[in-house]
């Protein structure tokens, strides 16, 4: 009674972004007309059908349905041997209704795209410029990349570090790059020099990144005006002390010092005047000079600027780092101080998909879709300012397929001063 069925093949190779198909015989082994419903069960039911769905079958007639195996291209897809099976489910004999099992041989299959950034870097004379390069695994399993930098016209030298990186499946890993230029040049406008950075899967074909280095002259190009007007001022500032300054002061010295030389002599003649006579009573007509102390001239006491206590000097600001995550997700201005946010870093390195909010006590400031960045800075000329109590809010609108956590941060770096 019920139903038979066979799968030919009962095991099955397939590769994630493929399709696979096999068959299953159905049999009619009831005395009456049945319908038999098909369907995948088992980890592949997601990405496997049947066609057709269904089968209706005379008493001892057989058909035969195709099951067809697309399985994504995504991180969370299993490789190597996967359990199947297709139930034959009987409408006239639901007890009678069998499950056919088989395998999936499902290939290994990882698959990379790198980005850097800043693709455009500056550096004065040999120095290097520094950038980052991320490579993400899309596949399915872990992926074993080779990293070079090279320059087909041999004008940079690029230092991949490290040379080789390891990336999960579903996860990014992040190489430091830097370009330097082979030889200097002393002065003129800047030069570009082109290179790449390329990333090797063992069989696969190379995923290139361009960059280029914007190399500078080793003097600046403000340097010869700078001197120059450094000269022009000594020249003026000399040109005036001989011109102006220097027979003005030399005036003045001279006038203060014929003034304080004739006071010195009227004195003298007024100390003269007064102790010379005859003194009367006094044996032999002669008496004693009176002399009187010169009186030197009159000078005041420096006065002091203030007399009450002198006001504190003010508190010095302090840098603060923090950063800020799903984990935590707040700055708070402690009391009795303010904070003062000058830079934010915000770094999207598994490159999820969703929306990252910054706020300031419930007012939106920053609104940004984590696919548009991997490393995003923004630095303010104008702070933004926290007053004690005041939060700076960090959250995320996470849109991951899958159900996979969004896992950006942002550091956050600025100030911190005592308010009195």
């Amino acid at each position: 009674m019920g139903a038979e069925a066979t799968l030919k093949p009962g095991r099955l190779p397939v590769a994630p972004g493929g399709e696979a198909r096999t068959e299953i015989a159905v049999r009619n082994n009831g005395p009456v007309v049945d319908s038999f419903a098909l369907s995948v069960l088992g980890e592949a039911a997601g990405w496997a059908s049947c066609e057709p769905a269904a089968l209706s079958l005379f008493p001892g007639q057989d058909a035969t349905a195709q099951v067809l195996v697309r399985p994504p291209m995504r991180p969370d897809v299993p490789y190597g041997p996967v359990p199947f099976a297709v139930r034959v489910l009987s409408s006239e004999d639901p007890p009678g209704s069998v499950v056919e099992e088989g395998v999936l041989d499902i290939a290994a299959l990882p698959l990379i795209a790198a980005d850097m950034s800043p693709r455009t870097g500056r550096a004065r004379g040999m120095r290097a410029s520094r950038h980052r390069l991320a490579v993400d695994n899309r596949g399915n399993a872990t992926a074993i990349v080779e990293l070079a930098g090279a320059d087909e016209a041999d004008t940079v030298q690029v230092l991949v570090t490290p040379a080789e990186l390891e990336v999960p499946p579903g996860s990014a890993a992040f190489a430091r790059v830097r370009a330097s230029a082979r030889h200097r040049f002393w002065r003129g406008s800047a030069v570009s020099h082109r290179f790449r950075v390329t990333s090797q899967l063992a069989g696969e074909d190379p995923v290139s990144n361009e960059g280029t280095l914007l190399q500078e002259a080793v003097l600046p190009s403000w340097l010869p005006k700078a001197v120059a007007l450094t000269a022009a001022a000594a020249v003026a500032l000399a040109t005036l002390w001989l011109t102006v300054l220097r027979p003005v002061v030399t005036n003045a010295a001279t006038s203060a010092g014929t003034a304080a030389a004739q006071q010195v002599v009227h004195q003298a003649l007024q100390a003269g005047t007064t102790g010379t006579g005859s003194g009367q009573g006094t044996p032999g007509g002669s008496a004693s000079p009176a002399t009187s102390p010169a009186t030197s001239p009159a000078t005041s006491p420096a006065t002091s600027p203030a007399t009450g206590q002198a006001s504190p000097a003010p508190a010095a600001a302090v840098p603060f780092a923090q950063d800020l995550d799903a984990g935590n997700p707040t700055v708070t201005a402690p009391a009795g101080h303010s904070l003062a946010l000058t830079d934010l870093v915000m770094q999207n390195p598994a490159g999820d998909q969703g929306v990252l909010t910054l706020s300031r006590d419930g007012q939106v400031l920053f609104t940004e879709q984590l696919a548009d960045f991997r490393d995003y800075d923004l630095h303010f000329i104008t702070a933004i300012m926290l007053t004690a109590g005041q939060n700076f809010q960090f959250s995320v609108s996470c849109q991951n397929q899958g159900g996979k956590a969004c896992t950006p941060t942002v550091l956050v770096t600025g100030t911190s001063s005592a308010v009195s």
